[in-house]
C-alpha cells in the first residue's frame, strides 16, 4: 500500500514537471498576437491596340448617265441582246450608286421620246417626273425610239443639248459624276460643210463642241457662262466602229473619228478645284471608246463601261480616327502610336499645327466627331479620337492601327487594413526594404500620436515631390504609411507589409 502511494506521487510529479515545461516553451506563441502579412500590387499600365480600315460602302455616290441610242434606219443596236445588255448595266448601277439614267434616241430633238430612270424622285422637277419610268421598263422603251432615215448625224451636239436641257429639272445633278454613253454605227458628220470638207472643219467642230461641253461640266480652265453641272467627273463613252465597215464584216458600220476623239479629249481634260482626273484608261490607245467591231456577244457590250464605273467609286477620306470608346480607361497622350497600312508611323503634334505638317493631335476627352470629311461629312464616332494632318489623313483603301496605354500613376501611400503597432512595421516594395524615414522612407500617418483611421483616402499623388491628390482617385479605407522621397512607387509595384496589430 505504501509502495502504491509512492509510485502515484512519482507519476504525478513527472506530469506536473512536463506540463510546466510545455507551457514554458510555447506560451509566447499562444498568448501573443500573430503578425499580419499584406501583399498587394498597384494598378498595372494597360496597353490597347486596335486596327480599322477606311471604306467606301457607307454612302452611294451620285452618278448621272445619259444613254444616246442609235435609232437610224441602218442601226442594228435595238435588239434583244442590246436590251438585255442595258438591263444588266442598270442592275449593276442600281446596286452601287444613287443613279439617274436618261435614255434618248441619238437622232432626235430635246426630250422627245426620252425616258428617265432614277433611284429616288428627290430633287426632280415636273418635266423629269413626267418622263420617269420604273427601271424594269427601261430596256423595253428602246423599241419605242422612232427610226430616222438619212445620213446626217450630229451626236456630239445632241450630247450638249441633252445635258444643257436637263440641268434645271434635276436630271443632271450638281456635283454628281456624269457619264455619257453614245452608241452608233456611224460617226458624227454634222461638221461637213459644202462639197469639200476638210480635216480642219472636223477638228474645228470637235474643239467648239468640246469647249461647250466642258463649260457645262464645270471645273473648267476657261471662264464660262450659263448653267454648269460642276461634275466630279464627266466621261464621254463611245461604242462605235474603229475601222471602216468593221474590216469588211458589216457594211453598215463606218470608221469613227469624232466620237473617239471626244471620248479621248473629255477623258484627259483638266479639272480645276483639286478635282482628280481619271486614270483607269491611262495607256489605252483610245480612252473611253469601245470598238463595236470586236463585240460578238451584245450582252457583254457594256462590260467596259461597268469597269470604268467600278473605278470611279468615291474614296472616303478621314481627318479624325477613333482611338478608344467613351468608357475606356485614361489614355497617355505621349504613348499614342498611329501607323498606316503603308508602314508609315506619324508623330504627335501640338496645336496650333502649321500647314504642310504630317501627324496627329489628341484631345484627352470624349468627343463626338464626323471621322470622314469627303466626299461628305459622315461616319460619326463618340469617344477618344486623334485629329489627322497632312499625309496622316486616311483615304480608302488605307487602314490605320492605333496603340495606346494608360498614363503612368504615382502612389505616395501604402494602405494597412488593421491598426498597426508602429515598432513592428516592415515594408518591402519590389523586393526592396523601405526604412522608416521622413526623408527617403515611410512614416505612419497619425493623429494625436495614434495611427489615424480613414474611411476613404486617395493614395494617388501627382508625382515625385508633389503630394497633391491625383485623379481619378484610388480610394482605400484603413491606416496609411506615407512614403517620402524616392520611396514612392508607380504602376505594377509589388507591396509587402508585415506588422503586429495594435491592441489599443
Amino acid at each position: 500500500m505504501i509502495f502504491y502511494k509512492k509510485q502515484r506521487f512519482k507519476y504525478l510529479k513527472y506530469l506536473l514537471i512536463g506540463t510546466a515545461l510545455l507551457f514554458s516553451s510555447c506560451g509566447k506563441e499562444l498568448f501573443t498576437t500573430s503578425k499580419q502579412l499584406q501583399n498587394t500590387q498597384s494598378n498595372p499600365i494597360i496597353k490597347n491596340s486596335s486596327s480599322a480600315c477606311s471604306n467606301f460602302t457607307h454612302i452611294k455616290p451620285e452618278v448621272d448617265f445619259l444613254f444616246l441610242w442609235d435609232n437610224s434606219t441602218s442601226s442594228v443596236f435595238i435588239n434583244s441582246q442590246t436590251r438585255q445588255a442595258l438591263d444588266n448595266t442598270i442592275d449593276l448601277i442600281s446596286t452601287r450608286f444613287d443613279y439617274h439614267i436618261l435614255l434618248a434616241p441619238l437622232l432626235g430633238s430635246g426630250n422627245s421620246d426620252a425616258w428617265f430612270v432614277s433611284e429616288t424622285p428627290n430633287g426632280l422637277g415636273s418635266e423629269a417626273l413626267s418622263i420617269k419610268i420604273d427601271r424594269t421598263l427601261a430596256a423595253a422603251k428602246l423599241s419605242t425610239f422612232p427610226s430616222v432615215s438619212g445620213s446626217a448625224e450630229n451626236g456630239v451636239e445632241r450630247v450638249r443639248e441633252m445635258l444643257s436641257n436637263n440641268i434645271s429639272n434635276g436630271i443632271f445633278r450638281n456635283g454628281a459624276y456624269t457619264i455619257v454613253v453614245v452608241m452608233s454605227n456611224e460617226d458624227d458628220n454634222s461638221w461637213v460643210v459644202g462639197s469639200q470638207p476638210t480635216g480642219y472643219d472636223r477638228n474645228n467642230y470637235i474643239n467648239q463642241k468640246l469647249e461647250q461641253i466642258l463649260c457645262l461640266r464645270g471645273h473648267h480652265t476657261s471662264a464660262c457662262g450659263g448653267s454648269q453641272i460642276n461634275s466630279q467627273q464627266m466621261r464621254f463613252i463611245s461604242i462605235v466602229a474603229h475601222s471602216e465597215a468593221c474590216n469588211g464584216t458589216n457594211s453598215a458600220f463606218k470608221s469613227n473619228y469624232v466620237y473617239k476623239k471626244m471620248s479621248e479629249e473629255l477623258y484627259s481634260a483638266y479639272y480645276t478645284g483639286n478635282i482628280p482626273s481619271p486614270s483607269d484608261q491611262n495607256g489605252d490607245s483610245s480612252p473611253d471608246s469601245y470598238n463595236i467591231c470586236d463585240v460578238s456577244d451584245f450582252t457583254t457590250l457594256f462590260d467596259g463601261i461597268n469597269n470604268s464605273i467600278q473605278d470611279q467609286v468615291i474614296l472616303h477620306k478621314y481627318n479624325y480616327w477613333p482611338v478608344a470608346t467613351s468608357g475606356a480607361a485614361q489614355i497617355d497622350p505621349a504613348e499614342i502610336t498611329i501607323k498606316k497600312s503603308t508602314g508609315t508611323t506619324y508623330p504627335l503634334l501640338q496645336e496650333p499645327v502649321p500647314g504642310g505638317v504630317n501627324g496627329f493631335t489628341f484631345t484627352n476627352s470624349v468627343q463626338t466627331k464626323n471621322t470622314r470629311f469627303a466626299p461628305s461629312a459622315g461616319e460619326p464616332f463618340t469617344g477618344y479620337l486623334v485629329k489627322l494632318y497632312g499625309d496622316a489623313q486616311v483615304t480608302y483603301p488605307e487602314c490605320m492601327s492605333v496603340t495606346t496605354q494608360t498614363p503612368k500613376e504615382y502612389f505616395g501611400y501604402v494602405n494597412i487594413q488593421s491598426k498597426p503597432n508602429e515598432s513592428t512595421i516592415s515594408l518591402n516594395i519590389n523586393g526592396q526594404t523601405i526604412p522608416q524615414s521622413t526623408s527617403n522612407g515611410w512614416e505612419l500617418v497619425k493623429e494625436s500620436g495614434q495611427p489615424k483611421y480613414y474611411q476613404s483616402f486617395n493614395i494617388k499623388i501627382n508625382g515625385p515631390g508633389n503630394y497633391n491628390p491625383a485623379f481619378p482617385a484610388i480610394n482605400k479605407s484603413g491606416y496609411f504609411l506615407k512614403l517620402n522621397g524616392n520611396s514612392i512607387y508607380s504602376n505594377g509595384a509589388d507591396l509587402e507589409v508585415i506588422y503586429l496589430p495594435s491592441g489599443t
